[in-house]
């Protein structure tokens, strides 16, 4: 008994630890010691049984392992006798990660009976023994256990680059492709404002439209170009946005309430929520985010803008019912139609020219360039000049406000509102009273959707332009995105009565790609890919954009002369250029080869055998369907639901492949999945 008493008592302190604190992870198996701890008055057995219960956590997303394997906690060796235990000056082992599976020499904590409860004091449950790593060496993606520590290891990161952000622009040969980058997203992004405007106005009985829409798109931009931590993303409008809109305003009509006093409040609510996520550093939780995921919400934003390009085109053979038969204006309805279908399809045709066109050898570099950098631009410009050609074919143009005033009415009045929202005020625009206090905390509900759908719109949309394959430099800022989104654009959107605006996905990449270099190379198959070799990461760009965005309001003269066919030939573009590179697309297309040796030779394809490559291909398209189709339900209370099934992707992920532990194993998912 006298021989075995130091570990009978630090197997007790260890029970007693396991039921009394709270665990984070499971214990490792119990290690015997080799040697006894040299004397050490100041020694606690019980702070080394609590360092050896600790697992360290994940430092960030690590693209080359499954996220979803289990760590396995390795028990370190003792030191051996006579070596010192040394420790920083704050009492925490000097070495991260690093801790001892001696249980310690009894005899010393009898003779110090305060030893005992120094070391229940000092165990990691109370303190950490593992040093924490300084927050300049933080991935973007790891937990910094500090208050805000994730916004200032953001900053670290990028405030020494912020000259470089402005400056990049203009050097090293970039500024052509800038400007043309401008030009390009100013109509990529002034088409869906006008879109969802109308939505918005139809929506909610002109309480939000166009001409809102607009003014929350340029604001946003101008903010996140200053302030943001990733400059390429951008923020707009989006189609769960519309549907949170639609059923916050009918719970206010139902209720009776005006809908813009109480979004000022749900905006309050909102920026809080908002702003205790990035304080906190839960965007490091999109770290369980694998490629899995990434990939069916790019390849459904995708999908979402090719069929709204050819539902437009579509749209010109049902919008009028006379477009057949004897009738007089027949002739006139389908040349409308033929037209329309034509400048769309080669506004689509003429942009993927431009954009091949440094690959041919006709005429010199700098024309070549120049084609392929304004390739959509010149389409635009081209194909609406050949519509204002047949004028006397009446295709449908853009909507543009003819002046810049609040969309919705005082009640009774026919006067505009006024652009501030007063939650308290007396006059409001829809007649009904502004929210009580009971409504005001009922607010805190749809808010909180609100923010879950920000905070993965955001935090997604940063990971698909972040992803190591686009060869980014400056790294991503992901707690200092949601802080200025908290801060400063939401409660600006409700105080002035504007649509909220989310980071646009499709928006997003089609800017990164505008600004990236492409080479062709040769794998280890002898195939020929496409890498990235530069991206022109600047600020720039995002504010060209949004300048020319918000500009666009005195220019509706001019700006009305677009055929909303032209516009969505150039959605059809973006959803079509916005596909390569997704391994879900590659692999569908898989399923049209039915010979397996002219597969082409992807890594996962010689990696992973035929029939799990093809089930987990089939998994994935079946979570990405669903989603589709929550997009289409027509009634709003059903498609909130959209951004939550976002959200339990990575559980759904992480579920399946353990259900059927015979279709897939570690491996195949790792080269699947990485």
């Amino acid at each position: 008994f006298a021989e075995h008493t130091d570990q009978i008592f630090a197997r007790v302190c260890r029970s007693t630890l396991t039921f009394a604190l709270p665990m984070p992870a499971p214990a490792p198996p119990f290690v015997e010691p080799a040697t006894a701890y040299p004397g050490d008055d100041n020694y606690s057995s019980v702070n080394h049984v609590a360092d050896a219960l600790v697992t360290p956590a994940t430092a960030g997303h690590d693209a080359d392992c499954d996220p979803f394997e289990e760590e396995s906690v390795r028990a370190v060796p003792a030191p051996a006798v006579g070596e010192a235990r040394v420790e920083d000056d704050g009492g925490e082992a000097g070495e991260a990660g690093k801790s001892s599976t001696v249980l310690g020499d009894t005899a010393n904590m009898s003779r110090n009976s305060s030893g005992f409860f120094q070391g229940i004091k000092s165990s990691k449950y109370m303190r950490s023994s593992k040093a924490k790593k300084p927050i300049s060496e933080l991935a973007p993606l790891e937990f910094s256990g500090r208050f805000a520590g994730g916004v200032r290891a953001d900053l670290l990161r990028r405030v020494p680059l912020y000259v470089s952000d402005w400056t990049e622009a203009f050097t090293g040969g970039n500024c052509m492709k800038t400007t043309a980058s401008i030009c390009f997203l100013f109509f990529a992004c002034l088409s869906p404002a006008v879109t969802f405007g109308a939505a918005f106005a139809d929506a909610t009985d002109k309480q939000l439209g166009v001409i809102e829409t607009i003014i929350s798109s340029g604001m946003s931009g101008l903010i996140y170009s200053f302030l943001s931590g990733q400059p390429l993303c951008i923020l707009g409008a989006t189609g769960p946005e519309l549907a949170f809109t639609v059923v916050f305003y009918e719970i206010c009509q139902s209720m009776e309430v005006d809908f813009l006093a109480a979004r000022v409040w749900q905006a309050l609510w909102c920026s809080l929520f908002t702003i205790l996520v990035a304080l906190f550093d839960l965007s490091a939780c999109m770290k369980v985010c694998t490629r899995f995921t990434e990939e069916i919400f790019s390849f459904l934003i995708s999908i979402i803008f090719i069929v709204g390009a050819f539902t437009t085109l579509i749209k010109l053979y049902l919008a009028d019912p006379d477009i057949e038969g004897d009738d007089p204006a027949a002739p006139a309805n389908r040349a409308k139609a033929f037209l329309g279908t034509l400048l769309g399809l080669f506004t689509y045709f003429t942009a993927m020219w431009c954009r091949a066109f440094p690959k041919r050898n006709e005429t010199t570099p700098l024309v070549r360039k120049l084609v392929a950098n304004y390739g959509v631009t010149l389409s635009i410009l081209l194909y609406s000049g050949i519509n204002y050609g047949f004028r006397d074919v009446d295709v449908p143009c853009l909507d543009m406000p003819d002046e810049i005033v609040p969309t919705a009415t005082l009640n009774g009045t026919g006067e505009s509102r006024g652009w501030f929202v007063n939650p308290f005020g007396d006059e409001t625009a829809s007649g009904y009273d502004t929210p009580g206090v009971g409504f005001i905390f009922f607010t805190a509900v749809p808010a909180l959707g609100l923010a879950v759908l920000g905070y993965l719109d955001q935090n997604l949309t940063t990971l698909l332009i972040n992803r190591k394959d686009h060869n980014l430099k400056k790294g991503g800022a992901y707690h200092l995105d949601l802080l200025v989104c908290g801060i400063f654009i939401y409660p600006i959107c409700g105080f002035f009565g504007l649509p909220f605006t989310h980071a646009a996905t499709v928006r997003s990449m089609s800017h990164l790609m505008s600004l990236m270099t492409r080479e062709d190379s040769k794998n280890e198959h002898g195939q020929t890919v496409s890498k990235v070799t530069n991206v022109v990461e600047q600020r720039v760009t995002h504010l060209g954009i949004h300048c020319l965005l918000l500009a666009a309001l005195g220019l509706s003269a001019v700006l009305t002369k677009i055929p909303k066919v032209v516009l969505a030939g150039v959605f059809l573009y973006m959803g079509v250029t916005a596909l390569p590179g997704v391994q879900l697309y590659e692999r569908l297309w898989l399923w049209l080869i039915w010979d397996p040796k002219k597969y082409p030779q992807y890594d996962y394809v010689t990696q992973v055998a035929r029939k799990p490559l093809h089930l987990f291909t089939l998994f994935q398209f079946s979570c990405l369907a669903v989603l589709y189709a929550l997009t289409k339900v027509p009634n709003p209370y059903i498609s909130v639901i959209f951004p939550f099934f976002i959200a339990f992707l990575p559980l759904i992920r992480k579920l399946v492949p353990k259900c059927f532990p015979s279709v897939w194993s570690k491996e195949d998912l790792k080269a699947l999945d990485k």
